[in-house]
């Protein structure tokens, strides 16, 4: 979280981080998902508004939780992203990643978007859910697949 903070801000996101066991960027990375669960959904499922009646602990669970979804959502979730072009999304547990774009699934039933530079596996929360692959991966992309 060192971009764009100063050295107070630093300060208080190491000191947060050790009461709290996580690294800085851990820190940042829970606030971030914290932030992004925090908003709501369009009926269309197309756009996010902040500071909606949505808790932020749903995307924070999204965050730190890996799981088997059932059959359903998640297993039309890829034919979905191929017919608009996307056959990179490959499956692991309830996530959908390329090398640098990745969605999951959350236990709410909706889809969250993450983001890394390729090759690190380094996966920051990004855009707002959306009540399906497609809609977040329009908010992961800023509007537009």
């Amino acid at each position: 979280p060192g971009s764009g903070l100063t050295a107070a801000t630093r300060a208080l996101y190491a000191s947060l981080a050790r009461g709290t066991g996580r690294t800085p960027a851990d820190l940042a990375r829970a606030v971030a998902a914290w932030r992004q669960g925090s908003g709501a959904i369009s009926a269309e499922g197309r756009w996010w508004v902040a500071g909606g009646s949505q808790g932020g602990l749903a995307g924070l669970c999204v965050l730190e939780e890996e799981w088997d979804p059932p059959a359903g959502p998640f297993d039309r979730a890829r034919p979905a992203l191929l017919a608009l072009g996307h056959p990179e999304f490959r499956p692991r547990r309830n996530r959908l990643s390329t090398p640098t774009l990745q969605l999951r699934l959350g236990r709410d039933g909706l889809w969250y978007g993450y983001e890394s530079d390729a090759g690190r596996e380094d996966w920051w929360p990004r855009g707002g859910p959306g009540r399906d692959p497609v809609s977040a991966l329009e908010s992961l992309l800023g509007g537009g697949v």
